[in-house]
């Protein structure tokens, strides 16, 4: 499944409140981040924007097409490099319709603005969130762990996921639960390590904190929750390495004895430059 990131063309347009470029720059940055997202090697989807942009009056007499090639009105030259380069890379695709044909993508649509808009999303925050919502409403395994490394994009995932995500019962009614729980893994598992690597249990309350979930580590069965990762080394002439890695921590959803869990460890220098956390295992005890 892909998203399709719709760029929304009345959000250019000029207004009392924003009467030119230069006093949007911070929306402009906002807008680079969420365009970052999307050309991030993990996502990889192009920018859809409908023809009219060019048309569209960003200060009084002045229309973005001028305003971006012909240096008219205000705003940095900078800020004009970077929407240029943006709106005329490969991967972005005029549309001539900003509403899908197909009903049923209108689902898998996130619509963007430059600044907050009626039903848009604005900043990379909210981004991520509208993508998350939409991995949220996955009822199909196979799919949803197809889907859900481009809303974590800084997480790994091991090797063979999926084999274990298949047995969950009822996955069509833990997606939200799982979303929840990996996305805050994501957003906090690695700095929370870095502030707290020599007391980890404090890490790990407030984890627990976070999710409302019990989170813990399962010192006892250390040989049953090695899990593989597969990673490159960024180095001329290397490719593909794995490495075992113990993913003792997890945490208990739905209930503290529930048997559905998400084991994972902190980080690890060689997998994602240490800056990922590692995922090994979305489901049952593997004992």
């Amino acid at each position: 499944m892909r998203v399709i990131n719709t760029l929304v063309g009345n959000s250019f347009a000029y207004t009392q409140e924003k009467e030119n470029f230069a006093k949007r720059r911070d929306e402009i940055g906002d807008l680079m981040e969420i365009v970052a997202y999307c050309q991030h090697e993990s996502v990889r989807e192009p920018l859809v924007y409908r023809e009219e942009l060019w048309d569209t009056f960003v200060q009084e007499g002045i229309t973005f097409a001028e305003w971006l090639y012909s240096g008219a009105g205000d705003g940095s030259e900078e800020d004009r490099r970077r929407l240029m380069e943006v709106l005329t890379k490969k991967g972005i695709i005029p549309s001539e319709n900003e509403q899908p044909a197909d009903g049923d993508q209108e689902g898998n649509t996130i619509h963007i603005a430059l600044g907050e808009y009626p039903s848009c999303v604005s900043s990379l925050q909210q981004y991520i969130q509208k993508r998350r919502d939409i991995l949220s409403s996955v009822k199909n395994v196979a799919e949803y762990e197809a889907f859900m490394q481009s809303c974590f994009i800084d997480s790994r995932f091991a090797d063979g996921i999926l084999s274990e995500m298949k047995h969950i019962d009822h996955f069509q009614d833990r997606t939200k639960e799982i979303t929840r729980a990996l996305g805050i893994l994501n957003d906090r598992a690695v700095e929370l390590y870095q502030q707290y690597s020599h007391h980890l249990e404090e890490a790990m309350r407030i984890l627990s904190v976070l999710l409302q979930r019990e989170c813990a580590p399962d010192p006892e069965h250390a040989d049953d929750l090695l899990f593989t990762f597969t990673y490159s080394e960024q180095l001329e002439g290397k490719g593909a390495k794995t490495k075992a890695i113990e993913c003792s921590p997890h945490l208990k959803l739905i209930h503290p004895g529930s048997n559905l869990r998400i084991y994972f460890y902190w980080h690890d220098a060689a997998i994602g430059t240490g800056k990922k956390v590692l995922v090994g295992r979305i489901g049952r005890h593997p004992y």
